[in-house]
């Protein structure tokens, strides 16, 4: 049975999970992971969440807690690394290890940094949590997807699953997580990257014009590029997508977008960056996503 945490990104994803959390969890068993520099800014610059005082616990060294059952990593691909060198100490022999990164690429990252232990593929969807000026605001609560890719994962997914029901987080869990994450990284794609390469909220992809015809042209070049490599994203999986972003208030943002505002290096590596490669591997042009790769560096380069 889970019974403790530790939380490594304390963003609007990160925040929204530790503030479901901590209703069923004490300080003594719930805590974000940071290094000192960071710690010593939240601890003199309380975060508000939907207009509250937050009062989260902040280590940066083992000896001011001690070892979990989880580590819940909710960083930008841009902070892997140091979340890596981050949870090492907090490690147990069983500690089970869920990255809520974008795109497809965490979880080879930490197997190949940690290989005796669980690392369970996950998405985040759905949420319309936004971070900005030290508050983080939240209505929709979304939902984590998980399943194991291995059979070896089984035990852990077992625990992951009874863990959320105990706290009461929306969760799914998928019979195929692969192709789950894929279908995510679609939408990713359209959604984040035309939000934040046109300066627009949610609300201006749901109606119909040029960033809407946008948002829907760059999910159907990664459906293209997904199935050249064997994965059977479909229109439908397009279909479904619209529905959820018109579920989602219009006044909220993709995390790109908030990084835009907030002059972050963006992880455009995670969505165009990483299809673009392989459509040139099968020869498949991807002028959309091209162009929001190209549009979202030059905003990068005037920070």
């Amino acid at each position: 049975m889970i019974h403790s945490v530790g939380l490594i990104g304390r963003g609007a994803i990160g925040v929204l999970y530790g503030k479901l959390m901590e209703r069923f969890l004490s300080k003594e068993d719930l805590v974000y992971i940071v290094d000192e520099k960071r710690k010593q800014y939240y601890l003199d610059n309380p975060l508000i969440c939907n207009g509250k005082q937050t009062d989260f616990h902040y280590v940066s060294t083992i000896d001011e807690f001690k070892k979990v059952d989880l580590i819940f990593i909710s960083t930008k691909y841009s902070g892997l690394k140091d979340a890596i060198k981050l949870m090492k100490p907090f490690l147990k022999e069983d500690t089970i290890i869920v990255s809520c990164l974008n795109g497809i690429s965490s979880e080879t990252i930490l197997r190949e940094q940690f290989p005796e232990h669980k690392v369970i593929r996950t998405i985040v969807q759905g949420m319309d949590s936004t971070y900005l000026n030290n508050e983080v605001t939240f209505t929709v609560l979304g939902e984590l997807l998980f399943g194991e890719e291995f059979v070896q994962e089984k035990q852990a997914c077992d625990l992951l699953e009874e863990f959320y029901q105990r706290v009461q987080i929306p969760y799914r869990r998928c019979e195929d997580i692969v192709f789950d994450q894929w279908n995510k990284l679609m939408f990713n794609c359209g959604i984040n990257q035309t939000c934040a390469a046109y300066y627009s909220t949610y609300g201006g992809c749901k109606v119909d014009g040029v960033l809407r015809d946008i948002f829907i042209q760059a999910m159907k070049e990664v459906k293209e590029v997904a199935n050249a490599y064997g994965i059977s994203l479909s229109n439908e999986n397009i279909e479904n997508w619209k529905v959820v972003l018109s579920q989602l208030t219009d006044e909220g943002m993709p995390s790109m977008r908030q990084d835009i505002i907030s002059h972050r290096k963006t992880e455009k590596e995670l969505f165009s960056g990483t299809i673009l490669p392989l459509a040139k591997q099968k020869g498949i042009s991807c002028k959309t996503l091209q162009n929001l790769y190209d549009s979202i560096t030059k905003i990068e380069n005037q920070f």
